[in-house]
């Protein structure tokens, strides 16, 4: 049913991978400072419909993938850049005002972030294009080493990212929970990711 050499090489090479924080892990961590643990495990939700994303275009066409990196990742970075911003301003205007979003908006928001933050990072679809394909061996069924290989990065990505934001809040909560406003730390991190993906988006649109 699988192979134990490419079975072992692929958890090896995830846990390479998912070692190495990215958007995700800065968009999780602000969303659980904002809206504590619940708020980080939506986000987690999010990034894992990303990555199933992510996962079902590898399993059905490479070439497909390779056409979503270079044609359609440019702007749907920018426009999953756009909404976070807007998710950090929302922050701010929650600090001025001393309100907050409703949480049923609140999470739905948070739940869709999260997932433009995955499925438009760069870093995951390198590894789907590069890597993934190298670990399915032709002489199993390629639908069950996908989907073996699929919940194993799933769980791994998953346990990273709520890893890394749960001691970055213990941290920074510890730090600032006497004089620094979470709305004001949390706009500042949004702001700063949204802005990061829109200006990748736009230096890789064709022609820029």
């Amino acid at each position: 049913m699988m192979d134990p050499a490419l079975l072992i090489a692929f958890i090896t090479t995830t846990l390479l991978f998912v070692a190495a924080p990215g958007p995700s892990v800065a968009f999780a961590t602000a969303q659980g400072l904002k809206h504590g643990r619940r708020g980080l495990f939506i986000t987690v939700a999010g990034d894992g419909l990303g990555t199933i994303v992510h996962i079902a275009v590898a399993a059905s066409s490479l070439a497909t993938l390779l056409a979503l990196s270079d044609v359609i990742l440019p702007p749907l970075q920018i426009a999953g850049g756009v909404f976070i911003v807007w998710m950090g301003l929302q922050s701010f205007a929650a600090m001025r005002n001393g309100t907050t979003l409703r949480a049923t908006a609140a999470n739905k928001v948070t739940f869709w972030a999260g997932f433009f933050a995955c499925v438009s990072n760069p870093k995951a679809i390198v590894f789907f294009v590069a890597l993934f394909p190298a670990f399915i061996s032709a002489d199993h069924s390629v639908l069950v080493q996908t989907l073996i290989y699929g919940a194993i990065f799933l769980v791994l990505d998953a346990l990273s990212i709520i890893g890394y934001a749960l001691l970055t809040m213990h941290t920074v909560n510890r730090a600032t929970s006497r004089w620094l406003n979470p709305h004001m730390l949390t706009g500042t991190g949004l702001t700063g990711v949204g802005l990061t993906m829109i200006v990748k988006g736009y230096r890789a649109l064709p022609g820029t």
